[in-house]
């Protein structure tokens, strides 16, 4: 039987109520979210990437309890676990988290934002603070139903909190455990992770001490043993592989390209979400160099592929005019060969400067280039130099409708995938069609319109949306997608 593609463009559900017990759910999303049901009421581990993903949560918890939320537990300082924190304060959850944790959501904040922004990530307000807090373990009750907040020791970040719940024989890992994909090591602006040593693998063993029958990850499906020992071989493989090529004296470069060149099989088949391993090695290395920067990201190659030199200069040598460079560039895109594209496009920026045109196609295709890499973080190379692209065109001329259109959909197609709001994508929208567009560029100022409603669960509006887009241009493939769907 031949399998039939997903439609990209259908409705989506965001967030999956799993039952692990009859008191103890996850919530299934791109961040893990726990629900724990006591007698008297129900403490929410980890709020979710955004407020709106966090409404979306305690609308599933009403599905299953009407008992007040008594707490909101953060297992570290990371956005993705906190940015809910506001809805369940309003809620009149008391928000829990170590003093640790608090610190470095104030302290850590700036360079965490930016990182994450530069990745696509829309995040709104800085997360609401922990109201309680405590140094290493505390106790909590909702009611028959005792809590053993507790820090077993470092793990993908210094202040990792664990949740044990004696009853369910279960425990709440935070980003302690990651489960489905390739985990990711550390985020790459603070000097911490999987830093060389063995922090991690012995916080993990600590864990394993109280033997719970499941684990419930900060990421991915639930975790047994199986799945608990593939993360220790992972982490064991990069910590003894990097180590080994650093002391035989190779180069960053060197090393980068021997390991990524004979990564075993079982490495390869793993799932690319979050973390690469590249990122992997990258966090090892970090750990082994004398270097008192507190951050890592200059160490890191960008994703954005490179271009041979002399094929760019073929394809460039003799072009006249930017019509040129474009459709160049789009030739080679529909080769599959983005590195070069991209090295094309930018030649055309920098002989015509001011020029919107250019800089708008560049972000485009950038942002077409993304979608060659699967990791959410590598995309960020691409988001970050479109944004940049798009900024420059919009300086040079603010009402240049191509530009805004862009910006607006590629916020929209970003809270499509995340469950994000929607109405900063829909105000550049809007101001794309004030500026003017016609046929193809009418259509996806349209089709994103539809897709807002969609992400927002409005399909009514979103069919209409979609048939608009339609009739400006018939031939705009995703605004047809998304109506079959």
């Amino acid at each position: 039987m031949r399998n039939i593609p997903e439609n990209p463009f259908a409705p989506r559900q965001y967030g999956e109520l799993v039952k692990i017990t009859d008191r103890v759910y996850l919530f299934r999303n791109i961040v893990n979210s726990s629900i724990i049901v006591g007698d008297k009421g129900v403490a929410v581990i980890d709020t979710q990437v955004n407020q709106t993903m966090a409404q979306r949560l305690y609308n599933a918890i009403r599905t299953v309890t009407d008992k007040p939320i008594l707490y909101a537990i953060n297992t570290h300082y990371h956005w993705d676990h906190t940015n809910g924190n506001t809805i369940f304060h309003q809620q009149g959850a008391t928000v829990i988290a170590r003093e640790m944790t608090k610190d470095f959501m104030v302290n850590r904040a700036p360079r965490q934002e930016a990182f994450l922004r530069s990745r696509g990530f829309s995040l709104g307000d800085p997360p609401f603070l922990p109201q309680q807090t405590f140094t290493h373990e505390i106790e909590l009750d909702v009611g028959n139903q005792p809590l053993h907040l507790v820090h077993l020791g470092k793990a993908e970040t210094d202040d990792a909190t664990a949740i044990r719940v004696p009853a369910e024989e279960c425990i709440v890992s935070g980003d302690t455990v990651m489960t489905g994909s390739f985990p990711i090591f550390g985020q790459p602006v603070m000097n911490e992770g999987l830093m060389a040593n063995h922090d991690w693998i012995n916080t993990i063993k600590e864990l394993r001490t109280y033997a719970p029958k499941c684990v419930l990850p900060g990421h991915g499906p639930l975790a047994r043993d199986p799945e608990i020992d593939l993360l220790l071989q992972i982490e064991s493989y990069f910590l003894t592989e990097v180590r080994k090529h650093v002391e035989q004296g190779r180069s960053l470069t060197e090393l980068l390209a021997e390991m990524e060149t004979n990564l075993p099989d079982w490495i390869r088949s793993i799932a690319e979400v979050w973390g690469t391993p590249r990122y992997a090695i990258l966090r090892v290395y970090r750990g082994l160099i004398d270097d008192p920067e507190p951050g890592w990201q200059h160490l890191k190659p960008s994703a954005i592929p490179p271009a041979d030199t002399e094929k760019l200069y073929q394809k460039t040598s003799e072009l006249q005019e930017f019509k040129g460079y474009r459709e160049t560039a789009e030739e080679v895109a529909e080769g599959n060969d983005f590195g070069l594209a991209i090295a094309i496009l930018r030649t055309a920026t920098e002989k015509y400067p001011n020029l919107p045109d250019a800089w708008t196609e560049y972000a485009n295709l950038l942002t077409q280039a993304a979608r060659s890499v699967s990791s959410v973080l590598e995309k960020g190379d691409f988001f970050v130099e479109a944004k940049n692209a798009i900024n420059t065109a919009l300086e040079l001329d603010p009402d240049y409708a191509p530009a805004h259109l862009l910006r607006g959909y590629n916020h929209i197609l970003s809270a499509y995938r995340n469950g994000d709001e929607t109405d900063t994508g829909l105000e550049s929208i809007y101001k794309a069609l004030v500026c003017g567009l016609q046929s193809t560029q009418l259509a996806q100022a349209y089709f994103c319109i539809g897709l807002a409603h969609r992400t927002n669960g409005d399909e009514t509006l979103a069919r209409e949306a979609f048939a608009k887009a339609i009739a400006a241009d018939a031939r705009f493939m995703p605004a047809q997608l998304a109506n079959m769907a």
